[in-house]
């Protein structure tokens, strides 16, 4: 740790002990998993991030040289390597470090031209590329030696400090005995860290090794290519984090990337936490409780279509002014207006309607009807018209700016439809042509122009035709332009958006690119599965593709259509993919419950407001006003920043306990912060100003209040909203009055609880009696001696969070709750009545580690697997019980959920916030904190007039 004008690192005694126990691991896995001289010299070269010297010595006058390759090699290093005395080191970059020993012995990272994916699909340079396929699963498992090293790389060459990149401010009113308090937390923290690494680790480094072996299945080419590419692509939206191949590694276990050599961001740390870019993955999953064959996104991107086995046709209101996607329509298709029943394989939406194909006999055009009537927006849905007798329908495309419709059946024909509203108002159809196939039309694509076709088939013939259409009414020219005989059934095809290509895929295993100059095959891209959808880019710089496998392949069309990444769908194969037509989002479907769509811009992660401790963050919170944050780390540490403007300034710092859990609270009224971290509590005054005449003015304004040590562990605190009482739960749950010098005014029981809360207006109190059991009082009496206990409900597992959402109606409450089942639960409680019922189970997949409730009516979950789905709940503010409102608000309210995903299986969520209204802008943020150190403010308002940032 560092403070104002100090560095502090290691002794020398513990760098040799570290660095000696690093070698003597490397040692020992070049005997027993023949690792290459790279990857050894890589270990070898973390030491050099703890700033010792004494490492090369070791090194140097080592007898053995089973970790390298050959004696000659041993030599070599022996004569070469020439170290550097500390601290000189320029930052904290592994690859600047390696420098320092042989380049002809590995690579060594440059700051090449990246690889530019649409949105936040990127920044991949090919040296981060190659360091996915080498030695930096090796490093993972030095994360946490890594980071305390890191401390100590924040010296520049003339011995100066880099501020530019400082984003804490140490006060200089920290005294010297919380140095001292500082130093000893650092110390158990690096003897801890120590202890972890000595531990054998054989098992988890095999299953590194597993993992990268399975990842090289990917590919060859496609990779080298990706690898060897130097010129970068054009952006098409804001660039985000390289969060796709962050995906990849927290999936895989590795700790892939987990500080990029090329991230801008990034900043040497000082103090306890650093500027860090954002590794949030956002996305919306749309639960439709089976398949889903195809999605389709409206002209104008405000909406998506899904064509789901159990359910028909569904509508989601994707705009960018929702913060949680709605499904504002939902209807199972069954007996259409010719008495034909109806599963969709196909959905088209033109300018003026939509065209569902499948089973059956018929094509159904639905028209959208989205009106505003008093500033509400009000959808319509239905269908307007049936075109009969057009046998199975599996592809479906509309001509631009037209009613012209190509529909692709499996009575080997595609036909050309003319659809149109009469002068009363009736909807016809017409069919202009019909073009006659050898085998099921499977795929079919106008060009972006309108003046091709191109036809697809089971029989492997791709063909294009002249497409011109003179007038409503009668039959378009077509003219053959070219057939491509490609071997085996066409599943896809694709026009590029600039229409120089076109993209074909199919069962012959391979993606096939057209060049429509010289109508000549440029290249045909070799798959290990069946090509299924393929989807380009609306930017035309890349191309997602799958079939087959769990893997979406992202393929840079700028790199020769190398792959440059992929995405990996659980518990399915994915059917179909598609661009918004900005490129915003990328949404996935297939053979899974889900719809998964993955936001590509960072419009919703704020820029400055991310930083990384050095440790895991145990809690947040933020001061009434939303001026203030309180933060506290594994170490004991809690810091309180100033966040009013764009930086984060450091206004108190405090250790209260060490490698415990932690909670925080803020009062109300803004006038105490509750610590409750191991068996201390401690309460602090936050407007302290001094005694004038006893004591000088404190710059900081904290002081502390009151102090208590317990036998048993704190586990919880929470302040009544009038900010008179304060819960405090230790081995008994405690009721202290701050207007009565913190006494104790009421024992509620003699169990401890792991949460509480009160209600909004100060009448209800819920706790965790022991583990398991929901204990609800009426708190509405001044008096702690006159509450009474409502109900006592008693579950099987242990309870963790709870919180009560917005109050709207006396007697009408409903709460949250979740912990060891995996189930966020919502209970219905009406005081008047003093009875319950459950109203919504949201299983989480993962234990729930808290909740927090908007008073918009989002709800959020923090879950242990290190993600938070945010769900929209607003119409429990109705004031009506749920028995009263229709199910199709409720199912709304479920089906459609926005997750945060960061470190996914390597992180686990301990603190949300939500910044309070009463801040200085009227923006809905989320305050995210997670076991790997990140805090970052998500924002929920409304982002449809802000621009998407770079």
């Amino acid at each position: 740790m560092s403070y104002a004008g100090e560095s502090t690192s290691p002794t020398t005694s513990e760098c040799d002990d570290i660095a000696a126990s690093i070698l003597s691991e490397a040692e020992r896995m070049a005997q027993e998993e023949s690792k290459s001289t790279s990857e050894i010299l890589k270990l070898a070269g973390c030491n050099l991030r703890i700033g010792t010297a004494s490492v090369i010595p070791q090194l140097r006058s080592s007898s053995s040289v089973s970790p390298f390759s050959s004696p000659k090699e041993c030599d070599f290093l022996r004569d070469r390597i020439s170290v550097p005395p500390f601290p000189v080191l320029v930052n904290n970059s592994l690859s600047t470090l390696l420098a320092y020993t042989p380049s002809s012995l590995y690579w060594t990272v440059t700051n090449d031209d990246n690889i530019q994916l649409p949105g936040k699909l990127g920044s991949l340079s090919s040296a981060e590329v190659e360091k996915v396929w080498t030695s930096s699963l090796i490093l993972s498992k030095l994360d946490g030696l890594d980071r305390i090293a890191s401390q100590n790389s924040s010296v520049l060459n003339d011995g100066s400090t880099d501020s530019s990149n400082m984003v804490v401010k140490s006060s200089s009113a920290v005294s010297v005995a919380m140095e001292k308090a500082h130093a000893h937390a650092n110390r158990i923290k690096t003897n801890k860290l120590r202890k972890k690494h000595l531990k054998p680790t054989c098992t988890s480094m095999s299953s590194h090794f597993s993992i990268s072996t399975a990842e090289s299945r990917m590919s060859s080419l496609a990779r080298s290519q990706s690898i060897i590419a130097q010129s970068p692509s054009a952006v098409v939206s804001g660039v985000m984090p390289l969060w796709v191949q962050r995906k990849i590694a927290a999936e895989t276990g590795s700790n892939l990337m987990e500080t990029s050599c090329n991230d801008q961001d990034s900043g040497a740390y000082f103090g306890q936490y650093e500027l860090h870019s954002s590794e949030t993955i956002i996305t919306h999953n749309l639960n439709r409780g089976n398949w889903t064959w195809k999605t389709e996104w409206s002209p104008d991107g405000n909406y998506l279509a899904m064509a789901t086995e159990n359910h028909g046709l569904a509508i989601v209101d994707a705009r960018s002014s929702a913060s949680v996607w709605k499904v504002i329509h939902d209807n199972r298709n069954g007996k259409v207006m010719n008495d034909t029943t109806q599963s969709i394989r196909a959905i088209a939406w033109g300018g003026t309607f939509i065209a569902l194909g499948g089973t059956g006999d018929a094509v159904s055009i639905v028209q959208p009807c989205i009106s505003s009537v008093d500033g509400t927006i009000q959808h319509s849905f239905e269908i307007v018209h049936v075109i009969t007798e057009t046998g199975f329908v599996g592809a479906l495309c509309w001509l631009k700016s037209s009613n012209i419709l190509a529909i692709g059946n499996r009575d080997d024909q595609c036909l050309i439809a003319d659809v149109r509203r009469g002068l009363d108002g009736v909807i016809t159809s017409t069919i202009l042509h019909t073009i006659e196939r050898s085998d099921w039309v499977s795929a079919l694509q106008f060009s972006h122009g309108g003046t091709k076709l191109a036809i697809g088939d089971r029989s492997g013939l791709l063909s294009v035709y002249f497409f011109v259409f003179f007038r409503h009414g009668e039959a378009p020219a077509l003219s053959p332009l070219k057939d491509f005989p490609l071997g085996d059934s066409i599943l896809d095809i694709q026009w590029s958006p600039d229409g120089k290509f076109i993209y074909s895929g199919g069962e012959d295993y391979s993606i096939t690119i057209i060049d429509t100059v010289k109508y000549t095959v440029q290249r045909k891209i070799g798959r290990d599965r069946w090509v299924t959808f393929l989807a380009p880019s609306h930017g035309g710089t890349h191309l997602a593709a799958g079939g087959g496998s769990r893997q979406v392949s992202l393929l840079d069309v700028n790199m020769s259509w190398g792959e440059a990444t992929s995405l990996r769908v659980n518990s399915g194969m994915p059917l179909h993919a598609t661009w918004h037509p900005t490129d915003e989002y990328l949404a996935i479907c297939g053979q899974f419950n889900d719809v998964v769509v993955y936001e590509t811009s960072k419009r919703r992660l704020s820029k400055g407001k991310c930083f990384r401790s050095t440790s895991s963050l145990l809690a947040v919170q933020f001061s009434p006003d939303g001026n203030l944050l309180a933060v506290g780390n594994e170490q004991g540490l809690v810091t309180i920043f100033d966040i009013s403007t764009s930086d984060f300034v450091t206004l108190y710092e405090t250790v209260v306990g060490v490698g415990c859990e932690m909670s925080i609270e803020w009062s109300p009224n803004g006038d105490y912060i509750a610590i409750a971290c191991g068996r201390t509590f401690v309460l602090l005054d936050t407007f302290h100003r001094g005694k004038e005449g006893i004591h000088p003015l404190s710059n900081t304004r904290f002081l502390v209040r009151k102090i208590l040590h317990s036998g048993a562990s704190f586990t919880t605190v929470a302040f009544s909203p009038s900010s008179q009482f304060l819960a405090l739960s230790s081995d008994q749950m405690r009721v202290l009055d701050l207007e009565n010098g913190c006494s104790c005014a009421r024992v509620l029981h003699q169990c401890n609880a792991l949460s509480c809360a009160w209600s909004e207006d100060s009448s209800i109190f819920a706790t965790v009696c022991g583990m398991s059991t929901l204990s609800i009082y009426d708190v509405t009496s001044s008096s702690p001696e006159n509450w009474k206990q409502l109900l006592a409900i008693s579950f099987k597992s242990a309870i963790n969070s709870l919180c009560w959402g917005p109050s709207v109606t006396k007697g009408l409450y409903y709460l949250a709750f979740g912990g060891e089942n995996e189930t966020m639960a919502v209970l219905e409680i009406r005081s008047h009545e003093k009875i319950w019922e459950t109203v919504i189970q949201v299983p989480c997949h993962s234990k729930i580690n808290v909740l927090r409730w908007h008073s918009s009516g989002m709800l959020c979950i923090g879950n242990e697997d290190g993600t938070v789905s945010v769900i929209e709940l607003s119409y429990l503010k109705s004031g009506k019980t749920v028995c009263e409102m229709s199910y199709n608000w409720q199912r709304q309210g479920i089906i459609s959920t926005t997750k945060l995903t960061r470190n996914f299986g390597r992180n686990s969520i301990t603190s949300l916030c939500w910044l309070p209204h009463s801040s200085q802008t009227d923006k809905i943020h989320l305050a995210v904190a997670g076991s790997d150190g990140i805090f970052e403010l998500v924002d929920f308002s409304d982002q449809s007039d802000n621009t998407v940032s770079s």
